[in-house]
């Protein structure tokens, strides 16, 4: 016979949603780079520039990231932003835009530094409401409230 605790996921292994597994840590940097890939492929087939396809595919990806990652790997989610970023402009620049050699390239990624911060702050907030909410509790804790 099966007991609800035996079912019950650890605090660690939880999404933002306990019932829900969560994401390991390289499955959410995935995500990230994924959908932020994504919005410079409609930004690139569709206008030829990175702007608002890029912003909103890194803000989604960043935020589902930080909302489905597990609570054990959090720190992940939280500091991926900028990096992703730099990924996304970096190859979807190369892929689907004319970049302008490294030169074009580095003034993309200096002007996106209000996408980068914004980014990260929601990744960083999210994250910080994740570990308040979601304390991960010893074992001793646990098998006291058992008890």
């Amino acid at each position: 016979m099966t007991t609800k605790s035996a079912t019950r996921l650890s605090t660690a292994d939880a999404s933002v949603l306990t019932s829900v597994r969560g994401w390991p840590s390289w499955a959410a940097v995935l995500l990230a780079a994924g959908l932020t890939l994504a919005g410079t492929a409609v930004d690139g087939l569709t206008t030829g520039a990175l702007s608002w396809g890029l912003r909103i595919g890194f803000y989604l990806g960043v935020l589902l990231a930080a909302l489905a990652v597990r609570r054990g790997s959090i720190f992940t989610a939280m500091v991926q932003p900028p990096l992703v970023l730099v990924f996304g402009i970096v190859i979807g620049g190369w892929l689907f835009t004319q970049a302008g050699g490294m030169y074009g390239t580095a003034l993309k990624i200096i002007g996106s530094f209000p996408t980068m911060a914004i980014g990260t702050a929601l990744a960083v907030i999210v994250g910080l409401i994740r570990i308040l909410a979601q304390p991960e509790r010893s074992s001793r804790s646990h098998a006291a409230s058992a008890a």
